[in-house]
Protein backbone atom coordinates (compact mmCIF):
# COMPACT_ATOMS: atom_id res chain seq x y z
CA UNK A 1 0.00 0.00 0.00
CA UNK A 2 3.01 2.01 0.82
CA UNK A 3 4.67 1.44 -2.56
CA UNK A 4 1.57 2.72 -4.32
CA UNK A 5 1.03 5.82 -2.08
CA UNK A 6 4.51 6.99 -2.86
CA UNK A 7 4.24 6.89 -6.50
CA UNK A 8 1.37 8.43 -6.66
CA UNK A 9 2.41 11.24 -4.38
CA UNK A 10 6.02 11.54 -5.91
CA UNK A 11 5.81 10.07 -9.24
CA UNK A 12 5.84 13.26 -11.17
CA UNK A 13 9.74 12.94 -10.92
CA UNK A 14 12.97 13.73 -8.53
CA UNK A 15 12.24 16.50 -6.04
CA UNK A 16 16.33 16.43 -4.98
CA UNK A 17 19.72 16.08 -6.99
CA UNK A 18 22.88 15.34 -4.66
CA UNK A 19 25.82 16.99 -6.35
CA UNK A 20 28.94 15.58 -4.97
CA UNK A 21 32.53 13.90 -6.18
CA UNK A 22 32.45 11.08 -3.46
CA UNK A 23 29.12 9.04 -3.80
CA UNK A 24 29.90 6.59 -1.41
CA UNK A 25 32.24 6.46 1.59
CA UNK A 26 34.56 4.12 0.38
CA UNK A 27 37.67 4.32 2.75
CA UNK A 28 35.59 3.14 5.48
CA UNK A 29 34.91 0.33 8.19
CA UNK A 30 31.34 1.10 8.09
CA UNK A 31 31.45 0.69 3.99
CA UNK A 32 34.03 -2.06 3.93
CA UNK A 33 32.70 -4.18 6.43
CA UNK A 34 29.17 -2.68 7.18
CA UNK A 35 26.91 -3.56 10.33
CA UNK A 36 24.63 -0.97 10.65
CA UNK A 37 24.40 0.36 7.42
CA UNK A 38 23.07 -3.38 6.76
CA UNK A 39 21.07 -4.25 9.75
CA UNK A 40 19.39 -0.76 11.03
CA UNK A 41 16.05 1.15 9.44
CA UNK A 42 15.16 2.40 12.84
CA UNK A 43 11.87 4.01 13.27
CA UNK A 44 10.83 5.94 16.70
CA UNK A 45 7.63 7.78 16.80
CA UNK A 46 8.04 9.37 19.84
CA UNK A 47 10.57 11.03 18.43
CA UNK A 48 8.38 12.28 15.30
CA UNK A 49 5.62 13.65 17.94
CA UNK A 50 8.19 15.47 20.05
CA UNK A 51 9.33 17.04 16.56
CA UNK A 52 6.28 18.14 15.88
CA UNK A 53 5.94 19.90 19.13
CA UNK A 54 8.84 22.71 17.95
CA UNK A 55 6.60 23.29 14.57
CA UNK A 56 3.03 22.77 15.10
CA UNK A 57 2.06 24.99 12.98
CA UNK A 58 3.90 25.29 9.77
CA UNK A 59 5.14 21.87 7.78
CA UNK A 60 8.93 20.88 7.62
CA UNK A 61 11.58 19.04 6.46
CA UNK A 62 13.98 16.60 7.88
CA UNK A 63 17.49 15.18 6.58
CA UNK A 64 18.56 12.54 8.51
CA UNK A 65 22.26 11.58 7.71
CA UNK A 66 23.88 7.90 8.50
CA UNK A 67 20.07 6.63 7.34
CA UNK A 68 21.18 3.59 6.84
CA UNK A 69 17.67 1.50 5.88
CA UNK A 70 16.38 4.84 5.59
CA UNK A 71 13.37 3.80 8.11
CA UNK A 72 12.97 7.44 9.95
CA UNK A 73 12.90 8.74 5.94
CA UNK A 74 9.82 6.52 5.45
CA UNK A 75 8.10 7.38 8.24
CA UNK A 76 8.46 10.85 8.04
CA UNK A 77 6.89 10.75 4.57
CA UNK A 78 4.38 8.82 5.51
CA UNK A 79 3.28 11.99 8.17
CA UNK A 80 3.99 13.87 5.19
CA UNK A 81 6.82 15.22 6.32
CA UNK A 82 9.19 15.90 3.20
CA UNK A 83 12.56 13.94 4.84
CA UNK A 84 15.37 12.82 2.77
CA UNK A 85 18.23 10.75 3.93
CA UNK A 86 21.98 9.81 3.11
CA UNK A 87 23.78 7.10 3.71
CA UNK A 88 27.59 6.55 3.23
CA UNK A 89 27.45 3.28 1.98
CA UNK A 90 25.81 1.61 -1.12
CA UNK A 91 25.27 -1.76 0.36
CA UNK A 92 21.45 -0.62 1.36
CA UNK A 93 20.99 0.84 -2.13
CA UNK A 94 22.39 -2.05 -3.96
CA UNK A 95 20.39 -4.70 -1.90
CA UNK A 96 17.32 -3.19 -1.80
CA UNK A 97 17.23 -3.05 1.82
CA UNK A 98 14.33 -1.18 4.18
CA UNK A 99 13.13 1.43 2.10
CA UNK A 100 15.39 1.72 -0.66
CA UNK A 101 13.09 0.33 -3.12
CA UNK A 102 9.94 2.29 -1.49
CA UNK A 103 11.39 5.75 -1.59
CA UNK A 104 13.93 5.99 -4.39
CA UNK A 105 13.46 9.54 -4.84
CA UNK A 106 14.41 10.57 -1.15
CA UNK A 107 17.67 8.89 -0.43
CA UNK A 108 20.97 9.22 -2.08
CA UNK A 109 24.48 7.78 -1.13
CA UNK A 110 27.45 9.97 -0.27
CA UNK A 111 30.69 10.20 1.69
CA UNK A 112 29.48 13.12 4.11
CA UNK A 113 32.65 14.17 5.23
CA UNK A 114 33.35 15.60 1.73
CA UNK A 115 31.77 18.42 0.04
CA UNK A 116 28.14 17.93 -1.16
CA UNK A 117 25.64 19.60 -2.36
CA UNK A 118 21.39 18.75 -1.95
CA UNK A 119 19.36 20.84 -4.38
CA UNK A 120 15.81 20.99 -4.66
CA UNK A 121 13.97 20.59 -8.57
CA UNK A 122 14.72 24.61 -8.90
CA UNK A 123 17.88 23.61 -8.45
CA UNK A 124 18.54 25.84 -5.11
CA UNK A 125 20.66 24.35 -2.13
CA UNK A 126 17.53 22.54 -0.10
CA UNK A 127 17.44 24.13 3.50
CA UNK A 128 16.30 21.94 6.03
CA UNK A 129 14.69 22.58 9.14
CA UNK A 130 16.16 19.89 11.00
CA UNK A 131 19.05 17.61 10.48
CA UNK A 132 20.00 14.72 12.44
CA UNK A 133 22.40 12.26 12.90
CA UNK A 134 22.11 9.03 15.08
CA UNK A 135 25.12 7.64 16.23
CA UNK A 136 27.34 9.25 13.47
CA UNK A 137 29.51 11.26 14.57
CA UNK A 138 31.60 8.81 16.34
CA UNK A 139 32.36 6.93 13.44
CA UNK A 140 34.39 9.76 12.10
CA UNK A 141 37.57 10.32 12.13
CA UNK A 142 38.75 13.62 14.28
CA UNK A 143 40.80 15.10 11.37
CA UNK A 144 37.48 14.63 8.77
CA UNK A 145 34.61 16.39 11.35
CA UNK A 146 34.79 19.57 9.66
CA UNK A 147 33.41 18.72 6.81
CA UNK A 148 30.39 17.14 8.04
CA UNK A 149 30.16 19.95 10.58
CA UNK A 150 29.97 22.54 7.42
CA UNK A 151 27.52 20.39 5.19
CA UNK A 152 25.26 20.49 8.16
CA UNK A 153 25.33 23.35 8.24
CA UNK A 154 25.05 24.70 4.19
CA UNK A 155 22.07 22.56 4.46
CA UNK A 156 20.03 24.04 7.72
CA UNK A 157 17.37 27.19 7.40
CA UNK A 158 18.77 30.23 9.74
CA UNK A 159 17.60 28.72 13.30
CA UNK A 160 17.21 24.89 12.33
CA UNK A 161 18.44 21.71 14.42
CA UNK A 162 20.85 19.43 14.29
CA UNK A 163 19.98 16.51 16.51
CA UNK A 164 22.00 13.81 17.25
CA UNK A 165 23.17 11.06 19.66
CA UNK A 166 26.72 10.00 20.59
CA UNK A 167 27.74 6.32 21.86
CA UNK A 168 30.68 7.39 23.99
CA UNK A 169 31.35 3.25 24.16
CA UNK A 170 34.40 1.89 22.75
CA UNK A 171 33.21 -0.38 19.56
CA UNK A 172 35.34 -2.61 17.72
CA UNK A 173 35.06 -5.92 16.04
CA UNK A 174 37.97 -8.40 17.60
CA UNK A 175 38.23 -10.68 14.71
CA UNK A 176 38.55 -8.06 11.74
CA UNK A 177 40.07 -5.33 13.89
CA UNK A 178 37.77 -3.07 12.68
CA UNK A 179 37.24 -0.08 14.78
CA UNK A 180 33.75 1.41 14.12
CA UNK A 181 34.17 4.70 16.86
CA UNK A 182 36.54 6.90 15.52
CA UNK A 183 36.28 9.58 17.92
CA UNK A 184 35.37 9.29 21.44
CA UNK A 185 34.98 12.66 22.87
CA UNK A 186 33.03 14.12 25.89
CA UNK A 187 30.12 16.63 25.36
CA UNK A 188 31.77 19.75 25.84
CA UNK A 189 34.58 18.49 23.45
CA UNK A 190 31.61 18.23 20.71
CA UNK A 191 29.80 21.67 21.96
CA UNK A 192 33.23 23.61 21.22
CA UNK A 193 33.98 21.71 17.84
CA UNK A 194 29.85 22.97 16.72
CA UNK A 195 30.55 26.44 17.80
CA UNK A 196 32.79 27.49 15.58
CA UNK A 197 30.64 26.81 13.07
CA UNK A 198 27.96 29.17 14.15
CA UNK A 199 26.31 26.10 16.43
CA UNK A 200 24.82 26.70 20.02
CA UNK A 201 23.31 23.66 22.49
CA UNK A 202 19.93 24.45 22.94
CA UNK A 203 18.35 23.62 26.79
CA UNK A 204 14.28 24.52 26.27
CA UNK A 205 13.25 21.59 23.49
CA UNK A 206 10.59 18.91 24.08
CA UNK A 207 12.66 15.50 24.12
CA UNK A 208 13.07 13.46 26.54
CA UNK A 209 15.18 10.64 26.86
CA UNK A 210 13.06 8.05 25.65
CA UNK A 211 12.17 10.02 22.28
CA UNK A 212 15.45 10.42 21.03
CA UNK A 213 15.89 7.49 18.27
CA UNK A 214 18.89 6.29 19.66
CA UNK A 215 20.47 6.39 23.31
CA UNK A 216 16.86 6.33 24.43
CA UNK A 217 16.69 3.88 27.84
CA UNK A 218 14.49 2.03 25.77
CA UNK A 219 14.65 -1.83 26.64
CA UNK A 220 17.73 -3.87 26.80
CA UNK A 221 19.01 -2.97 23.27
CA UNK A 222 19.86 0.56 23.90
CA UNK A 223 22.23 2.73 25.96
CA UNK A 224 21.36 4.99 28.60
CA UNK A 225 22.74 8.27 28.42
CA UNK A 226 22.13 8.21 32.77
CA UNK A 227 25.13 5.53 32.61
CA UNK A 228 27.60 7.83 30.76
CA UNK A 229 27.15 5.48 27.70
CA UNK A 230 26.76 8.71 25.57
CA UNK A 231 25.08 11.56 24.88
CA UNK A 232 22.66 13.58 22.75
CA UNK A 233 22.90 16.99 21.49
CA UNK A 234 20.10 19.37 20.04
CA UNK A 235 21.83 22.11 18.22
CA UNK A 236 20.34 25.65 16.96
CA UNK A 237 21.98 27.39 14.02
CA UNK A 238 22.67 30.86 14.82
CA UNK A 239 20.69 33.54 12.92
CA UNK A 240 23.20 35.91 11.67
CA UNK A 241 22.04 39.56 11.01
CA UNK A 242 23.33 41.53 8.05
Amino acid sequence: IWEEEYKTRYGGGPLFHLQTNHPVAVGTTDHQLPRGAIRDSTTHPPFNRALRKLFPRISYRVLDLGCAGGGMVGAFLKEGVNAVGLEGSDHPRRLGLGEWRRCPLHLFTCDITEEFYLRDSGGEIAKFDVVTGWEVLEHIPEDKLDGPISNISRHLKPGGYFIASVDQTPDMDPLTGAVYHQTLRPKDWWLNKFSHQGFREVSAHPFRTEDYVRGNAVGIKDWDPAAGDGFHLVLRLEIRHA
